[in-house]
């Protein structure tokens, strides 16, 4: 996959200037474009193709915060680090999502007001460890495991399969 901060010139970091790396992505995109490139025999397709998965990784605050970590540390990301307190709430709150009606729309607010609680409190802790000139590996890999898995709990309460 590459380094997507190297690929354009950004130092890797948890929060990014999204329209500087916009404008470094057009510039890529016109670069490697074959209607704008009269003197050029064949523009370089393959930095268009990396420019684009780049940026969609850049982009997406996850996969974002995946490539910091696959950058700054050896911390194996896989390796469940999560309390089994943290693990039991999500269990809880998973099997309130499978067991809800979702034709009782009282039930289904509860369940995701409690979801939403969930989502702020990690947006909270995100910032703060942002904020923090170099942030801390260990608390932004429990971060990331925690995102992954209200994720999923977010895709399950909306309906939406993952393959």
């Amino acid at each position: 996959m590459g380094n997507p901060f190297a690929f354009f010139g950004i130092e890797p970091a948890l929060v990014i200037d999204e329209k500087a790396l916009r404008r470094k992505y057009l510039d890529i995109q016109r670069g490697s474009h074959p209607d704008l490139q009269s003197h050029v025999d064949e523009p370089d397709a393959d930095d268009s193709e990396k420019a684009n998965e780049h940026y969609k990784t850049l982009m997406n605050r996850e996969l974002r915060v995946k490539s910091y970590l696959m950058l700054k540390s050896n911390a194996d990301i896989k390796d469940n680090q999560l309390p089994p307190a943290y693990l039991m709430e999500m269990m809880d709150l998973s099997d309130e999502i499978e067991s809800m009606d979702r034709t009782e729309e009282s039930q289904t607010q509860r369940v995701e007001s409690e979801l939403l609680e969930k989502e702020s409190a990690l947006e909270v802790e995100f910032e703060a460890i942002a904020a923090a000139p170099e942030p801390n590996i260990e608390s932004l890999v429990l971060w990331y495991q925690k995102q992954k898995y209200l994720l999923r709990l977010r895709k399950n309460f909306e309906g939406i399969e993952e393959f």
